[in-house]
Formats: C-alpha cells, structure tokens, sequence
C-alpha cells in the first residue's frame, strides 16, 4: 500500500471528509453506478468508516450481504460500529490483493479513492475479476491528482506542497492506465466518466477543506516542506476565503466495468 495510512488523526480527517456535501454527493453517484438490487452480494474494497456500506447494506437488504474490507484496523473498528444494525454486514481488516472470497463470490464490487494507493495494481485487478460472478459490475473511482487546480498567492510554494503530496500515492493518475489494465484483468471497460469537485468557499462542509488538512499533515517534513510552512500553506486558505478568492478543483473519473463471462 502507499505511505498515506489512515490511523490515528489521519482516519479521523478521513470520516470528517467522508462526511462533508461534496462526499454525500459522490456516494449517490457512485451507488447509482453500481446499481445494485435486493439479494445481491457485493465487495467493498477500502471501505474507511463504512458510509457506503452503510448504505449498500440498505439496497440489498437482508437477503443480500455486504463484505466491506480496508487495511487499517481502526477504519474497520469505525465501519462496523456504523453498520453495527445490520447482520448482513461483514466488515474485516484485508489486503486488497489477498483477498479472503472464494471464486465468482460477488455479484459487484466496488472501490472508491483507494486503487490508486496499491503497490501491484495489476495483482489487485486479477483479484478483484477473480471473485467477480461472470457479467459482474465493476466500479472504480480514482483521481487524477495532476488535474488538481488550487489557486494560491505563493503559486511556487503551492507547487512544492503538492509535489511533495503526489508521493502518497503509487498511481496518482491511474484512470489514465486504468482500462488498458482492466482489459489484461479479464475485464470489459464499458465508461469512464467524470465526477468533478469544484470549491469556490471553503468551510468544513467542503471536501477541500478536509484534504487540505491531510495533505499538510503529510507534507510536514517532507522533500523541501517544512512543518512550518506547511502550516502556513493551509492557514492561506482562511485569507483567501475572507478575500473571496478561493477556488479549488479536482477531477476524479469513475470507471465502470463487467466481468467477461
């Protein structure tokens, strides 16, 4: 996995930012992709606090079952709380490209913002089609973090924070690779769309102001970011928003794929 673990503070900024408008609409896309229907049996992988299996829990209902898998230990102590009212819901520590399923187990799988942190994507997306039924659904949704836009009044010092910040992931553009490697995994590409977020304040409602915080939380000492200047690349934004100038914006792609029968 990348060097971006979440424990500790980190897990906690990551169920802030799972919580926040820009996320809620993200779910309802995602889910609405994935479509899934009562009695199905579905695999999310990095499933952090267990907000989407939360709610994938609810359209298959207890005649399906949802398995929901992350490596931190702590992510899966706070998913099973939240999905603690459901009996259909299996929430366990794993690595993604270990899977603990048997062969054509599920009948969707999905991953939202994690694929682009494994070290051996190609080893991932074997297993992943692996436990695919034949003409299971597939959905990935990954960012091309070099599309980022973030307004800043230091431009160079923006820059160095996000070039330090790109070391977080083994694949920080991975939609750009993704259907070539789907293809080799035994697995039809039938869309890749886009699901942009777009910030013009910031606030505690906003995705941005959360990936804000972990990204100067990542970058303290490292490559040429100081911990000081770390904190003032974030106090910036608090100006900017006064001054009514700030803006952010991000492109994740969510890919869509079925497993050739």
């Amino acid at each position: 996995m990348s060097i971006l673990t979440f424990a500790d503070d980190m897990a906690r900024l990551q169920r802030a930012l799972a919580q926040c408008h820009d996320m809620v609409v993200r779910r309802s896309t995602v889910l609405e992709a994935v479509n899934l229907r009562s009695g199905e049996r579905v695999l999310e992988v990095g499933c952090g606090g267990g907000f989407y299996a939360y709610e994938a829990a609810q359209c298959v209902g207890p005649t399906g079952h949802v398995c929901a898998i992350d490596i931190s230990p702590e992510q899966i102590a706070a998913a099973r709380a939240r999905c603690a009212e459901f009996d259909w819901v299996e929430c366990q520590s794993t690595d993604a490209a270990a899977l603990p399923y048997g062969e054509a187990e599920f009948d969707a799988v999905f991953a939202v913002q994690v694929l682009e942190y494994v070290t051996d994507i190609d080893s991932v997306l074997l297993n992943l089609s692996r436990v695919l039924r034949p003409g299971g659904r597939l959905v990935i949704l990954a960012t091309n973090w070099s599309s980022l836009v973030w307004y800043s009044a230091q431009p160079e010092r923006m820059h160095r924070v996000l070039a330090a910040f790109a070391a977080h992931a083994p694949y920080p553009d991975l939609p750009a690779v993704l259907a070539a490697r789907l293809r080799s995994a035994g697995m039809q590409p039938l869309r890749q769309i886009p699901v942009p977020v777009l910030n013009m304040s910031y606030h505690t409602n906003s995705f941005s102001y959360w990936l804000a915080r972990m990204i100067c939380k990542f970058v303290a000492g490292r490559q040429a970011v100081t911990e000081e200047e770390a904190a003032v690349w974030l106090n910036e934004f608090e100006n900017l928003e006064h001054q009514g100038a700030y803006f952010f914006c991000s492109t994740p792609i969510l890919t869509q794929a079925v497993k050739v029968a």
